[in-house]
């Protein structure tokens, strides 16, 4: 299809209008004129491909060189195009979509077909002509435009794509719509929420329809929550392979290295978890996302979320004091929801007993973010510290005149970290996955070279996206369904990461390299 495009792009009038009306808006120079024959080449290629049984390709040959987006109400129920795009990139205007839509457009495999969509058409004619331009794409992407508030739409959205990534939060606002129409359409669906109490509602709405219809719904497959979900399992994983019968009874990643921006479309889903009632309630409930939990007795083993549980701990191994993660009350959700679906799941897809976790009852994870300064004075005060300010935004945000204040100081949606900070950008987390006897321990680790909020979380939600439109994941469980990362993907989003500076690596009883390796 990109062959058929790169031919058409090259003939077609439309096309080259399209470009050219980007250049000339920003340097003021005239659109060029295109003798028509050569245009009437674009026809009969689609005739072509029509002719021989591939409707879809002339489908989406025909939206790529539209000269406006396409409405999604025009798609609904259309046959040619039915599944035509494999991964379809919506909110591909914000912040982060747009950096998503690069970077699939740039290194997704050839044969799969990418569109991108939102509810501006001045906004998507500028970012595809611009990835163009910046060589981020050799092809016009086709543009789908339609309203997240709109149920027709969006199952059009959900019939024409295979998959469809979403960076359009926050989600419990704009996400609803779209989730209902993709687990009713047996469409793959991922997004970057980090909304527990909103991820839950999803559960409750639309697992037992994907399940029906084969649909993956993957939230929160981003830096919420990729690298501490799914790093906690090949962590467990390792744990069994070098200790044959153990079960991992806890896991407790590092957030070691972290260098970062944030921008105002995180700002703006901050703000909603304070001001959602559901959200504010299920902020401490670590059994949020498990199915049938107990308060009690399914988290007998967890530390609980509590303010009292900022106080810095010291970590032999590390050197280091730390204290509790700001990713935790989004990640410690997802990765017991991860160990109560392997156990429920049971069988030779799971894994050994339900796969490499101990009973969730004895389980427990933690999130800690660990001091620069190691284990030193220096770095007891900068976990307290951190602790402190940690507390103080939480109950900051939760007080709506301080609330007020906040949001009229800080970046607005749409606003975020320049390239070059995005590009300066690093993190390292380091797992420990601990057996039930004390003494069987693995470490691992993962990093990244890029800022893991923007460059980073995009790089994860798009090859998410690449997975789930190939195979639907290759996770340890093959069903649809409201899914985790972990059980989604397995250690395969480990691999499609790699080629693209997210690594990860298994250090054995001890850790390697910490700190200034």
């Amino acid at each position: 299809w990109r062959v058929a495009i790169r031919v058409a792009m090259a003939t077609s009038t439309s096309a080259l209008a399209l470009l050219a009306g980007i250049s000339s808006h920003r340097v003021g120079i005239s659109r060029p004129k295109r003798a028509a024959p050569r245009a009437r080449r674009i026809p009969r290629i689609i005739a072509e491909a029509s002719s021989s049984s591939q409707a879809r390709d002339a489908f989406v040959l025909r939206a790529s060189l539209a000269s406006s987006p396409t409405p999604l109400t025009s798609l609904i129920d259309d046959p040619d195009a039915t599944k035509a795009f494999d991964v379809v990139v919506w909110g591909a205007t914000g912040f982060t979509g747009t950096l998503v839509a690069r970077h699939l457009a740039k290194h997704a495999p050839d044969s799969l077909r990418i569109a991108v969509g939102g509810r501006s058409d001045a906004k998507l004619y500028s970012l595809v002509g611009s990835m163009v331009e910046s060589g981020d794409s050799d092809v016009l992407l086709p543009m789908l435009r339609g309203d997240a508030a709109d149920a027709t739409d969006m199952r059009a959205l959900a019939q024409v794509a295979k998959c469809v990534v979403s960076a359009a939060g926050p989600y419990g606002e704009h996400g609803d719509v779209l989730v209902g129409a993709c687990a009713a359409e047996g469409t793959h669906y991922a997004d970057l929420t980090g909304e527990p109490g909103w991820m839950r509602s999803v559960i409750d709405a639309h697992d037992a329809t994907a399940r029906a219809t084969g649909a993956r719904i993957v939230p929160c497959a981003g830096f919420d929550s990729v690298p501490a979900d799914v790093g906690a399992f090949v962590a467990a994983t390792e744990l069994a392979r070098r200790h044959p019968g153990a079960r991992a009874v806890k896991v407790t990643s590092f957030l070691t290295k972290v260098l970062g921006g944030f921008s105002g479309g995180t700002l703006a889903t901050g703000w909603r978890l304070a001001e959602d009632a559901r959200e504010r309630t299920s902020f401490c409930d670590v059994d949020g996302l498990v199915p049938g939990a107990v308060d009690g007795v399914t988290n007998a083993a967890q530390t609980p979320l509590a303010f009292a549980e900022l106080e810095p701990t010291y970590d032999l191994n590390l050197d280091a004091w730390a204290t509790t993660s700001p990713f935790a009350p989004c990640d410690v959700k997802v990765v017991r929801r991860t160990v109560s679906l392997l156990d429920a799941e049971g069988g030779a897809e799971a894994g050994p007993e339900g796969g490499p976790y101990a009973d969730i009852s004895r389980f427990c994870y933690e999130g800690k973010l660990a001091a620069f300064e190691l284990g030193t004075p220096v770095g007891w005060i900068s976990s307290k510290a951190t602790a402190a300010l940690v507390e103080a935004a939480v109950r900051g945000a939760a007080d709506a005149e301080a609330r007020t204040r906040m949001k009229a100081a800080l970046p607005k949606p749409g606003d975020g970290p320049p390239e070059w900070f995005r590009r300066a950008g690093f993190w390292e987390m380091r797992f420990c996955a601990e057996g039930e006897d004390g003494k069987a321990r693995v470490w691992t680790a993962m990093r990244g070279g890029g800022d893991p909020g923007y460059s980073d979380t995009a790089k994860i939600l798009a090859e998410a996206g690449v997975l789930l439109a190939s195979d639907g994941g290759s996770g340890p469980v093959r069903r649809g369904g409201v899914l985790t990362p972990a059980v989604a993907f397995g250690d395969a989003v480990l691999r499609g990461l790699e080629p693209h500076g997210i690594t990860y690596t298994v250090d054995g009883d001890e850790p390697k390299g910490v700190w200034f390796s």
